[in-house]
């Protein structure tokens, strides 16, 4: 039986754990992989880096589950807008028998996604939309974003005051406005529209700056109520300024018998959906994308025969 390992794992840049591999190494490193997003909850992609002592223990991308030690320690790198950004290669190009890629096949950070032609050199790039709204699914751990300077001195000063005396925070007017327009900035970038299992944001707002709970039996009600309304104004807001993903759901484009029922047939996302209604990339029309996939296909095919 293989002996059970212990390496320390690097979350993040403050997070540091334990990972208690109670039957030894894992056997690849798509095990490993799951391993540790099963017990750190991430959902994000990542690749692993080691800690190699042949080079002043400097971090490494793992190449092997040989590299982990026990009680060595591992780091989790996160991809760039949770995205794998290699290019798809054709089955008989060099990057999928191991090989070093060639220069002009790496791509730098950008959002950009490839697809190469099967018959050519030539690879096909398709910049992002700028307006593309997501790419990461809702995280396990809400954490509250970085509010104004203005905001944040007093919610900390407010926060001594609690820790003194116990006495919450009289909301004074302007601040609520703000704290909610940036929490409805940062909840947009994952889901327009915050399910009832997602409102522990209003829970760690409450937790990371107790000042702001209220008398209800939670701590946070009134904030709950209040981040629901606010990401309704926030929905119509960008509907009036053009967002595909909201102007779907306007009643001006739904039928007669439909105008009457706004809720009815909201197009949003659903499980396993990111973004139900992505814009096209930059510079591409419904003709352009069609005139690209007959090409792809046509492609595939002749690769095929």
């Amino acid at each position: 039986m293989a002996e059970p390992m212990k390496p320390r794992v690097i979350v993040e840049e403050d997070d540091y754990r334990r990972l208690d591999l109670h039957s030894g190494k894992s056997k690849t490193l798509m095990d490993l992989h799951k391993t540790i997003c099963d017990a750190f909850g991430i959902e994000r992609d990542f690749r692993i880096q080691f800690m190699d002592p042949d080079f002043n223990n400097e971090f490494m991308n793992i190449t092997s589950v040989q590299d982990i030690q026990d009680r060595g320690t591992i780091k989790l790198v996160y991809m760039q807008n949770c995205l794998d950004m290699n290019p798809i290669s054709r089955p008989n190009s060099p990057s999928t028998a191991g090989s070093s890629a060639s220069p002009s096949s790496i791509h730098t950070p950008q959002s950009v996604s490839s697809l190469s032609s099967s018959d050519s050199d030539t690879t096909i790039i398709l910049s992002h939309s700028d307006s593309e709204l997501r790419t990461c699914a809702w995280p396990r751990d809400f954490t509250i974003p970085h509010f104004p300077y203005d905001v944040e001195v007093q919610l900390q000063r407010e926060n001594e005051i609690f820790r003194e005396t116990g006495t919450s925070l009289k909301i004074p007017p302007g601040l609520k406005p703000d704290i909610l327009d940036k929490l409805a900035e940062e909840i947009f970038q994952y889901t327009a529209y915050l399910q009832n299992h997602q409102i522990d944001v209003a829970g760690a707002l409450t937790q990371k700056f107790p000042c702001l709970r209220d008398l209800s039996a939670t701590g946070y009600y009134s904030w709950m109520i209040s981040l629901k309304y606010k990401m309704a104004n926030y929905r119509t807001k960008m509907r009036d300024i053009g967002c595909p993903e909201m102007t779907v759901n306007a009643l001006k484009n739904k039928s007669r018998d439909e105008c009457f029922h706004s809720a009815k047939n909201v197009k949003k996302a659903k499980k396993a959906e990111v973004n139900y209604c992505p814009s096209h990339p930059t510079g591409e029309t419904d003709d352009s994308l069609e005139n690209l996939r007959v090409e792809l296909l046509t492609d595939v095919k002749g690769h095929q025969m």
